[in-house]
């Protein structure tokens, strides 16, 4: 191989013809690169890839832990601490504790980091190659110049290319040139060297997509080479934004520290008034502040999503963006294409119409003789030629399915697509599209031309003045023709999708822009009929769906017969539920659409560019869509909606950039599965949300409240960040994998914008808090008054029993909070009707955070860092009764709450 870069000039491919770049490249026009060559130069070029920003050292990611204001407070309060007070255990235990918050960061980011570059290679797109002559697909970066690859409509290209073949060929290079009109393409012209990239029709470039046609192109730049990569705006990826739920809780934060700094300005006040040490006192203030912030909660967010997405992936569901996740949850109806979806998208053959309108079984139709198996002949060898289906060397079917559905059953019908092709060689082609609702080839027969249209019967039929008969072909009369619709309707009723066949001869090809003009005086030759039964899954998801209140319209380009029986078999099309066709559509504005859109079930007979229409009607009536697509044309519906779903099997490239979310197996299934995932991940949220700031609350009030009445310090900084760690560390990460609640899918969506954190939702975290304090308080006055714990007595013993008490609050607060997580686990339920065992990552958080705290109690150096005391027997019972009473007290209160708040049962 020649180089392709000499002397560090730029090789101008669209100068060359395309053999000359062929040879140049050292490849075959045919056959490509061969496997080991592909290779060689993978490692010469390197991957076919954009230069990515440089990941940041582990070194700098440990440190950048570090780099946030509340660790620097902390900082503080260990300078404070050794510097000032002379405390040096309290401020080592203080820095252990800031290490080990970073240690977990550290780790925490690195996973998540991890999950997210795992999706980023699920959803990395693939393109078809041609290596020692065997068609595969292959990773975009594993592209190397040399490659030949395979075009056809819907892909994405991934580097640029020469072309080498193409039937009519037109791609958008509007995010290379700005140009939002297709490009036609043209392999035989050779342009000047300084041409420009929207004026090389030879030429197809990185980061466009195909819209029409096929063709073949050899890769001559890749990776940064490319003209994309030599577009410096191009490089910059966008920096993901915050999710709503993170923008919510950076919001609460900032009242949360207003409210904290005012509450935390008042101890330390009172506490100078009190006599208090001024040192002694700012530790304290700095440390409440630590512990009342939830700094962390961003982050805990960020990595629970990333984490969510991993979950979601296993079932098939790679979600694209984290919002999505979020709005998952909110996700109030869905519009599934049919056809793949909810359908196997696996269709058979299992009926023929003849031209003269008569039905037969497949079966029926291989035994017939005479005129009509002549015919059934010509519709085989037809059906197989205008058909873009083929055969690997392993022999497995590639191609849309419905055309791999036509290429078995002439196969069945003993055509074999390879051999008809070698006897009647295609030599021009319209492409299929949605609006025409046809595709026609033109294949060369005894000095003239076959032409092939294969389509909609009905529009084939419009365009059809003849039609085949045992005497020859006849003009095609109306009685003729209400024939051969009526039985169509009839195969449609009983969800059977029938393809049409019509011909004609010509003596020449015409001119390139006169070749669509070849679908006109066709000769009608009969159909097959099909079917695509429903995945059996789809039924209970969608069961699970009406159960969830979420509505589910189903999108369809089939006759209005084929999709109501479907639907009908679906469940989809209830009483009370309508279907529209796409005409009906095309004369409806938005407004009325949008009077009618919540009573459409079926969406028949419909282009790619009425989905934006269905969504936009949908929103405006406050749905949250989620939107499948798998076409180029999808793009702006998938775009437009809430969540855009494409198909990770059938669906292009183009699709996929515009997504949201990729199901890697077409199934609906799948997207009702995201979406519980979705409610669930938020739920979790919710739970670990919810428990920290309760948590934080108490805290905050056990101290605050002791210092306005006069107590000495009931918890000291050490200590305090003890329960923080205890507490926001080990059952938080818990319930952020609880199992889901039974009636996840039981209760509508929530509302998209719902403020989790709204007032009464505060007042309520506020109460839960209260409790948790006064039972905390209770152990400290119990301590003193029942156990006899005087802290006023003077000398020792006065500061022997303030360090019992404060054992005893603080084991009764600890041990509090580590049964309030079991509280957390439903807003509903009582903790007695939720078994632990259920979540055994809670349950060993709170047995390790129990060990924990004993070990704290018990193991005597840990007494002196902590200045705790081994508690009684009595002692313990005060804690378990001060503990357990709250915990009681909220479960009854959330229980009863509930309870009121149920749905009423109408008379």
């Amino acid at each position: 191989m020649k180089t392709h870069e000499q002397a560090g000039q730029r090789v101008k491919w669209q100068s060359l013809s395309a053999a000359e770049a062929v040879e140049r490249l050292g490849t075959d026009p045919d056959a490509g690169l061969p496997g080991k060559e592909a290779k060689h130069r993978l490692s010469l070029y390197g991957p076919n890839r954009l230069q990515e920003e440089k990941k940041k050292p582990a070194l700098l990611r440990f440190i950048s832990q570090f780099n946030d204001f509340m660790i620097w407070v902390l900082i503080a309060a260990v300078l404070i601490s050794g510097l000032w007070l002379k405390e040096y255990l309290d401020a080592a235990v203080i820095a252990m504790i800031i290490l080990l918050n970073a240690v977990m960061g550290f780790v925490q980011e690195s996973r998540a980091e991890r999950a997210l570059e795992k999706l980023k290679a699920l959803s990395s797109p693939t393109v078809k190659v041609i290596r020692g002559g065997v068609e595969s697909e292959v990773p975009a970066g594993d592209l190397v110049p040399g490659d030949l690859v395979t075009l056809e409509a819907g892909d994405m290209l991934a580097a640029d290319a020469r072309l080498v073949s193409e039937a009519n060929l037109m791609v958008n290079e509007s995010s290379l040139t700005g140009e939002s009109t297709a490009t036609e393409k043209d392999t035989k012209c050779v342009l000047p060297n300084d041409a420009s990239p929207g004026d090389c029709a030879n030429m197809v470039f990185a980061g466009t997509h195909v819209e029409y046609g096929r063709g073949t192109a050899v890769v001559v730049e890749t990776g940064q080479r490319t003209e994309l990569g030599q577009i410096a705006s191009m490089l910059e990826e966008a920096r993901p934004e915050p999710t709503p739920l993170q923008r919510e809780l950076n919001d609460v934060g900032k009242r949360i520290v207003y409210l904290c700094l005012f509450i935390v300005a008042v101890v330390f006040a009172v506490g100078l008034l009190r006599g208090n040490a001024f040192a002694a006192m700012m530790l304290l203030a700095v440390s409440l502040a630590v512990a009342a912030i939830p700094e962390g909660l961003p982050a805990i967010v960020t990595i629970t999503l990333a984490q969510g997405t991993q979950t979601m992936a296993r079932q098939n569901a790679i979600v694209r963006n984290l919002p999505a996740v979020e709005t998952l949850g909110c996700a109030n109806y869905i519009c599934s294409d049919k056809t793949g979806t909810l359908t196997l998208n696996r269709m058979t053959v299992t009926s023929v119409l003849s031209s003269e309108g008569r039905r037969w079984t497949f079966e029926e139709a291989l035994v017939r003789t005479g005129p009509a198996r002549e015919a059934f002949t010509l519709l085989s060898q037809g059906l197989a030629l205008c058909n873009d289906a083929r055969r690997n060397p392993d022999g497995l079917a590639l191609g849309d399915p419905t055309e791999v559905a036509l290429m078995e059953a002439a196969e069945r019908a003993g055509v074999k697509k390879v051999e008809i092709e070698s006897r009647l060689p295609r030599k021009a082609e319209v492409p299929f599209d949605s609006d025409r609702k046809m595709m026609t080839t033109v294949h060369a027969e005894d000095g003239g031309y076959l032409v092939f249209t294969k389509g909609a019967v009905e529009a084939l039929l419009e365009r059809s003045v003849s039609y085949v008969t045992p005497d020859g072909d006849s003009a095609l009369d109306p009685g003729a023709r209400d024939a051969i619709l009526l039985e169509t309707v009839a195969l449609g009723s009983e969800a059977l999708r029938t393809i049409g066949l019509a011909y004609r001869r010509i003596d020449a090809i015409p001119p390139h822009e006169e070749i669509p003009l070849l679908e006109s005086g066709l000769t009608f030759v009969g159909a097959f009929a099909m079917k695509d039964p429903p995945r059996a899954e789809a039924f209970d998801a969608l069961e699970l769906c009406r159960r969830a209140q979420i509505e589910v319209a189903m999108i369809t380009g089939d006759h209005r017969a084929t999709a109501e029986a479907v639907g009908r078999e679906l469940g989809i099309m209830a009483p009370g539920r309508s279907l529209v066709e796409g005409v009906d559509l095309e004369e409806m504005s938005t407004e009325e659409l949008g009077g009618r859109v919540e009573e459409i079930g079926i969406y028949a007979r419909v282009s790619p560019r009425h989905k934006v229409k269905i969504v936009e009607a949908l929103k405006g009536r406050g749905h949250v869509v989620a939107m499948t697509g798998d076409g180029v044309n999808d793009a702006p519906a998938l775009k437009r909606a809430d969540i855009g779903v494409a198909m990770g099997i059938a669906g292009t490239d183009v699709s996929k950039e515009a997504s949201d979310m990729i199901l890697a197996d077409d199934n609906f299934a799948s997207i009702v599965a995201a979406v519980r995932q979705g409610r669930i991940i938020f739920s979790n949220l919710k739970k670990f949300i919810y428990f920290l700031l309760s948590c934080n609350i108490s805290e905050v009030l056990t101290v605050f409240i002791a210092v306005l009445l006069g107590y000495p310090l009931v918890l000291l900084p050490v200590q305090i960040l003890w329960i923080n760690l205890v507490t926001d560390g080990l059952p938080a990460l818990a319930l952020g994998v609880d199992p889901p609640e039974g009636d996840v899918m039981e209760h509508p969506p929530r509302r998209l914008g719902e403020n989790i954190l709204a007032l009464r939702k505060q007042a309520w975290l506020a109460w839960q808090g209260l409790l948790i304090t006064a039972g905390a308080l209770a152990a400290f006055l119990l301590a003193n008054y029942w156990l006899g714990y005087n802290w006023n007595a003077a000398g020792a013993t006065g500061e022997a029993n303030l360090d019992a008490a404060r054992t005893i609050l603080f084991s009764t607060m600890v041990l509090a909070q580590i049964l309030h997580s079991f509280n957390m686990r439903s807003e509903k339920r009582s903790l007695f009707l939720s078994p632990p065992w259920e979540n055994r990552f809670l349950l060993g958080s709170v047995l390790l955070s129990v060990g924990l705290q004993l070990a704290v109690l018990y193991l005597p150096f840990l007494q002196k860092a902590f200045k705790t005391s081994g508690p009684t027997g009595e002692a313990w019972l005060l804690i378990l009764l001060c503990a357990c009473i709250p915990v009681l007290i909220i479960d009854r209160l959330k229980v009863l709450t509930a309870w009121r708040s149920r749905p009423r049962q109408q008379p």
